[in-house]
């Protein structure tokens, strides 16, 4: 598990990201939350998150002087940055200092939930996870894996697949590190991408009735992950 920190003056907020948002089957964990982002900055040079997702407008420190502080303090994480405005001069700065990416509010999760398996891929090949290596066939392992192939189009959650099989979460998220170096939800992710292009040969079929097939209900999601995972759009494959 890599591991995330959550800065922002609003402690509802914070609430909100920490429950929402599907941290553990994309592969990270919550180790920290705060509302003054001087402490935060201290609270993170104790921790070392991989992550810290922090507001850009703060009262006394924004968010783009918290990452300057925190490179200051040799602090190495990826800066995901929430904000209700748009501005180019906000963003410019962020992008300077290496922010990795921008969020506006309010929060999608289905957003948050790409650019967590973009940082999971980027921080893996930074500094990849240390554990055991495969060795040996899980059999009730197998059966999950089997039960995925034949419902991935569904809506599959992992607390729904661990209860289903009688492991837990974590150990779910341990067993396909260890065996596919992923996530659940990044294998999740690759089998629909690996079927959508599948489905894009037949081009009588419309992209949006692909998207709903394999369990998209918004149709710009499924684009937006489409385009994520192959750098190029349903329409540009086709």
């Amino acid at each position: 598990m890599y591991k995330v920190y959550l800065v922002d003056d609003d402690n509802i907020i914070l609430e909100e990201l920490e429950n929402r948002v599907p941290w553990m089957e994309n592969g990270f964990e919550v180790v920290g939350r705060c509302t003054d982002p001087r402490m935060a900055i201290e609270n993170m040079s104790n921790c070392l998150p991989d992550v810290c997702i922090c507001d850009l407008r703060m009262p006394e420190m924004d968010g783009n002087e918290m990452i300057r502080r925190s490179r200051q303090k040799g602090l190495t994480c990826e800066f995901v940055m929430l904000s209700a405005y748009d501005e180019y001069d906000d963003v410019r700065t962020f992008f300077k200092q290496s922010g990795y990416d921008y969020i506006l509010k309010p929060i999608n999760n289905d957003e948050i939930r790409m650019i967590l398996e973009k940082l999971y891929v980027k921080i893996s090949a930074k500094h990849p996870e240390e554990g055991p290596q495969p060795s040996t066939e899980n059999p009730t392992f197998n059966d999950l894996l089997k039960y995925i192939d034949e419902h991935f189009t569904e809506k599959l959650t992992l607390e729904q697949i661990a209860d289903k099989y009688g492991f837990s979460k974590n150990y779910v998220c341990q067993l396909f590190k260890k065996f596919f170096d992923t996530t659940f939800s990044i294998y999740i992710t690759k089998k629909r991408m690996i079927r959508a292009q599948e489905l894009l040969t037949d081009k009588t079929l419309p992209v949006k009735e692909i998207a709903y097939d394999l369990g998209y209900a918004d149709y710009h999601h499924f684009y937006r992950t489409f385009k994520n995972y192959y750098g190029y759009s349903p329409k540009e494959n086709r």
